[in-house]
């Protein structure tokens, strides 16, 4: 087995790289940065923008990797609408046609979010991938919609397995995001009303890495899944310790929206939405396949990251 990972210096693509290398599994990292030098035989890594076409394609012959797992993504971190587009779906473009092209490639992943169902009032208690996606304006949760749809718009040549998982926030011991949702909820000793009743999922980074072995190891799994614990943490249960805002939401997403343009906080302000509206991933089709049982609850799974508090404190709350 040979894994490539696009996006293999960011969180996701960290983990995962460990963990595979910790069972000496080859790796193929693609990234813009190198954030880590793993000195291992078994860890390659390229600087390469999955929106390099050409290069792709010469690495994809290189390495012949046996599985691909697409994690690479702007993730809220880019203001320019165009860019992002291109990174985002241009980029899972091309690596779905280099996918195609390379005949070792057997099973590719897609790194999909729960942001694509979009936070609505209306929305079930428990979503399942059956359920429609309706991310509204929040250019995040849009992009992955639309990813998606292009991954599974036909069928994949003979001997490819396609699969897309919508992840919840994943966290752990090494989470270290500054200015997004969840350091505002530890870091701000202030939270809006609407969002104190609010339900969230967590995913602890090794029900994250574990469960995505055992998908590797098997290899042939097509089509959607969610990919979260069977439990949510309610706001006011993980963090009682704030003090409530009584604001409407037009007011904070106006907030947000000049925190976001002044690079103060990672959320886009259509996103909002979602920290207001719970979006609840029923995972019973995945755990129904591997017969799964998580190691971590949802409050587990925060109340360790806040313990670990790796966090930088350059936030500007």
């Amino acid at each position: 087995m040979k894994v490539l990972i696009t996006g293999s210096s960011g969180y996701l693509g960290s983990l995962m790289t460990e963990y595979l290398l910790n069972k000496n599994i080859s790796v193929v990292g693609l990234d813009v940065k190198l954030r880590k030098d793993y000195k291992s035989d078994h860890f390659r890594f390229y600087d390469c923008s999955v929106v390099e076409r050409d290069r792709l394609e010469g690495i994809f012959a290189r390495e012949n990797p046996t599985h691909v797992l697409h994690f690479a993504c702007t993730c809220n971190k880019i203001r320019d609408r165009k860019m992002e587009y291109m990174i985002d779906v241009g980029g899972a473009v091309n690596i779905l046609d280099q996918c195609t092209q390379t005949l070792s490639v057997s099973q590719l992943i897609l790194s999909s979010s729960a942001a694509a169902y979009g936070g609505h009032r209306d929305n079930k208690e428990w979503l399942s991938e059956s359920d429609p996606l309706r991310p509204g304006k929040y250019r995040y949760g849009l992009n992955k919609k639309t990813v998606e749809e292009i991954f599974f718009s036909k069928p994949p040549r003979p001997g490819l397995h396609i699969s897309s998982m919508r992840f919840p926030t994943i966290l752990g011991p090494d989470y270290s995001k500054p200015r997004s949702v969840v350091s505002i909820l530890m870091r701000c000793p202030y939270l809006p009303y609407f969002s104190m009743k609010n339900r969230l999922q967590f995913l602890h980074s090794e029900d994250l890495t574990s469960l995505m072995g055992l998908i590797l190891s098997t290899g042939e799994i097509d089509g959607v899944y969610n990919f979260a614990p069977d439990n949510y943490s309610l706001v006011s249960d993980i963090v009682p310790d704030k003090k409530i805002i009584y604001a409407p939401l037009y007011l904070i997403k106006s907030i947000l929206w000049v925190s976001w343009h002044l690079r103060l906080a990672n959320l886009q302000p259509e996103g909002i939405r979602d920290a207001a509206y719970p979006i609840l991933l029923d995972p019973q089709k995945l755990l129904s396949k591997y017969h799964y049982v998580f190691r971590y609850t949802s409050n587990e799974a925060f109340k360790e990251t806040r313990r670990n508090n790796n966090l930088p404190e350059d936030i500007w709350f």
